[in-house]
């Protein structure tokens, strides 16, 4: 069950603070609930309906500051107001944008100097991706072409292990450093560059063949992933920083 959402953090505040009738949170992409956005964040915008009144622009970082102290799972960055411009550049980039990620991948046998070449030497990778099947029953039946662009794999260490514990946030810190210290040598760290609307799930554990090639097929091994996280959406947002009359309402 979710505690809360993005939308319910940012939103909640925002209605209250411009007695709003209806906020509506509209983000740049999507990712599953495991996995966390990090670096500069998500590009998203708020719309607003029915407002009785606007903060001034030079108001919103104090306000940006309120939204930031309700919860540590939800923080935003550079609150500003935007124009329509402006959200017709957030829609088109929907599809040609590139993203960063990194994920800690664990393979059955022990991971090699040999292997990490091979996901090294990744470039401009051509994927043929079906529809997964965890959101096979929510979505059309598609095949459809994805390029990763890069990846840098290594080793996890365990320092990183540590580190990666204290910063995490309502996970079972002891079970997952326990079982991650036990099978060091068979657990790397990969950042992959790729397409926006790539399954990078599916790229690394293959999803039964539907995803090819992926990391399995590219080290002669079977992969899986433990853990995700966004670390960056290629995308300068927001454009401009317009005032009360520009923003949607």
């Amino acid at each position: 069950m979710v505690e809360t959402s993005v939308e319910e953090v940012v939103g909640g505040t925002l209605k209250r603070e411009v007695n709003a009738d209806e906020i509506r949170l509209h983000a740049s992409g999507r990712e599953d609930i495991d996995v966390r956005m990090l670096g500069e964040g998500r590009p998203f915008y708020i719309q607003i309906t029915g407002s009785r009144r606007l903060p001034p622009s030079d108001a919103l970082p104090a306000l940006q500051d309120t939204i930031n102290t309700i919860t540590p799972k939800v923080q935003i960055t550079s609150l500003a107001y935007v124009t329509v411009k402006d959200l017709e550049v957030l829609k088109e980039s929907q599809d040609s944008k590139e993203k960063e990620y990194r994920c800690v991948i664990k393979t059955r046998s022990s991971i090699t100097a040999a292997v990490l070449e091979k996901l090294n030497a990744v470039s401009n990778l051509v994927l043929s991706q079906k529809t997964p099947l965890r959101v096979l029953h929510r979505r059309t039946p598609l095949t459809r072409n994805k390029t990763i662009i890069s990846v840098t794999a290594c080793v996890l260490r365990q320092e990183e292990v540590e580190i990666a514990v204290s910063q995490t946030i309502d996970r079972e810190d002891e079970k997952f450093e326990k079982t991650v210290l036990e099978n060091l040598n068979r657990l790397m760290v990969v950042d992959i560059r790729s397409e926006a609307g790539t399954y990078i799930k599916e790229f690394v554990h293959g999803d039964f063949g539907r995803t090819s090639p992926n990391v399995g097929t590219l080290i002669g091994d079977t992969c899986d992933i433990l853990q995700l996280d966004v670390s960056n959406v290629s995308m300068v947002w927001p454009p401009t920083s317009g005032g009360p009359s520009s923003g949607t309402d």
